[in-house]
């Protein structure tokens, strides 16, 4: 009889849901669907659940179709997702109203002049619900309103009617978990950065939702799902999910994490100290740590990991390959491109950006274009692209596009690495490249340049949080004996190693960014508050 060892990993990205087949020994097939943005007002990101819900039937039901003779080894399905998105559902489990994604920042005003109001403050909070916030959550809420706290008590204010009616309150990977086992449940990691949840207690499975926290801004912990590490059985797949997607019924689902978490392990940087990037719609650096640990002035700390026990300290960034995706839609536009798919076009502008010198001719591109989260917590940072003149040719912006990538990232290394080195000295500075954006060997030769430290993209980047997931199942169901053997699943690519005459240019320049920053924050915050 075959060994049942195969896991089922389904990633639901900010755009892009993947259904992926995970052998203990690395990646076998995936089948991927896209579900649109909606921008319905100023400031206002949505998603269809809908489309969300579709896209997850379809990706697990093509991949099975593809692999009847595969169904009878799988040991459990897990999901990963975007994070800090809000789905209320009604008592039935369903959808009242869009998902208000990540980058909504309806609650941007109301959190900065109702949540926090206040006469002492520090860091734009009042000191009071700062530091009761932060003793029993372990962080706070930014103030660009895109967190869940945020959201929950916006809607309490403003839209109470759907408040009130809603049964629970839930992230995608929650609402993929309810549509596969019909059971409302959540992991840490996803609960840690809601801001709502009671992180006290050193033993993470005592955990609770907060009473106090929830009760500071008149909201009902019992609207939110049951809490569960992410190696937790969160129930077994319905004869209703089976019937739409061909996934065998009864298979045990495991709770899984967020992609940043599923990411981290994905990347194979396990050992405390050693940062991996990911590159893709947004973007983050990050290391994990063996406790808590916070840099409030700047935005950055830990959050549960995807690994029980551990932590993630974390510098997340709003637009990192957006930031390319933007500029590609200005060169490039549709009579331009209408020939060309879209990933000709990528490649088209990695030539270009060969093509421009270390520094792209003095342009300076920041890529703030939907405010920032680190490490500078601030919505009304926009983007800029700086010093051009006559001669800036279209190579030069998308260098510069890529190296201000590149530096908002060192930007916020600065602090990861100083938190970290408090508790853990990595054996290797090397940092693990993924997401979309490493498969760009011209960025990785960027990221390896500025930030002074050799590079590694990793095989399938795109696969990082599926296999980061399917890791966490085989751990839950003891296909691995531990985190460390996902090292059987990943596979490196290949290595960039700095090259010494770009960091005094490299060097000046992220000067040049961070001025940029201090120089025009105050003219931001006038023109966009």
């Amino acid at each position: 009889m075959e060994e049942q060892n195969l896991i089922l990993a389904v990633d639901v990205g900010t755009t892009d849901t993947k259904a992926v087949l995970v052998s203990p020994d690395g990646f076998l097939d995936s089948r991927q669907a896209s579900c649109e943005l909606l921008y319905p007002d100023h400031s206002c990101v949505e998603q269809s659940p809908e489309d969300l819900a579709g896209a997850v039937y379809g990706t697990c039901g093509g991949l099975m179709a593809s692999h009847p003779d595969l169904k009878k080894r799988l040991a459990g399905m897990v999901f990963t997702s975007q994070m800090q998105n809000t789905i209320p559902v009604d008592t039935a489990g369903k959808p009242i109203m869009n998902m208000l994604s990540w980058m909504d920042e309806r609650a941007a005003r109301f959190t900065q002049d109702v949540m926090f109001k206040g006469l002492i403050k520090i860091e734009g909070y009042p000191i009071m619900k700062l530091l009761k916030i932060m003793r029993i959550t372990g962080g706070l809420p930014g103030k660009n309103g895109k967190d869940t706290l945020c959201k929950l008590a916006w809607m309490k204010r403003n839209r109470a009617d759907l408040y009130d009616r809603a049964h629970r309150f839930l992230d995608v990977k929650d609402y993929a978990i309810f549509l596969a086992t019909g059971n409302y449940v959540t992991s840490y990691d996803m609960a840690w950065i809601t801001w709502l949840m009671d992180t006290r207690n050193r033993d993470q499975e005592k955990w609770t939702w907060s009473g106090a926290v929830h009760s500071m801004f008149g909201l009902d912990p019992r609207k939110m799902p049951e809490l569960k590490p992410s190696t937790a059985v969160a129930g077994k797949v319905t004869r209703e999910f089976s019937a739409k997607t061909g996934v065998p019924e009864g298979l045990p689902v495991v709770n899984g994490s967020g992609d940043m978490l599923t990411a981290a392990i994905g990347s194979g940087a396990i050992e405390p100290g050693r940062m991996h990037v990911n590159i893709g719609t947004a973007g983050w650096i990050a290391t994990h740590h063996p406790c808590m640990a916070v840099n409030t002035a700047h935005y950055i700390g830990t959050i549960a990991s995807g690994i029980p026990g551990v932590y993630l300290i974390i510098s997340k960034q709003e637009t990192s390959g957006a930031a390319l995706d933007w500029l590609k839609g200005i060169l490039y536009p549709g009579g331009l491109a209408k020939d060309m798919a879209s990933g000709e076009v990528y490649a088209d502008m990695d030539r270009m950006a060969a093509q421009s010198p270390q520094g792209a001719n003095g342009v300076i591109v920041t890529p703030w274009l939907y405010g920032e989260r680190s490490p500078v917590n601030n919505p009304c940072l926009r983007g800029q692209i700086f010093n051009i003149e006559l001669d800036t040719s279209r190579a030069d912006l998308c260098r510069a596009a890529m190296e201000g990538v590149a530096f908002n990232i060192r930007w916020g290394m600065r602090y990861v690495e100083q938190l970290s080195r408090r508790k853990s000295r990595p054996a290797t500075d090397e940092v693990r490249l993924i997401g979309g954006g490493s498969k760009s060997a011209v960025w990785c030769r960027i990221f390896a340049d500025v930030l002074q430290k050799p590079v590694v993209r990793m095989m399938n980047p795109q696969m990082a949080c599926a296999q980061g997931a399917a890791a966490i199942a085989m751990v839950s169901l003891g296909i691995y004996r531990g985190f460390g053997d996902i090292e059987r699943m990943l596979q490196k690519g290949e290595r960039f190693d700095p090259d010494p005459a770009a960091r005094r240019i490299y060097d000046a320049i992220f000067n040049h960014f961070l001025a940029l920053y201090k120089n025009n924050v105050k003219e931001f915050n006038r023109i966009n508050r």
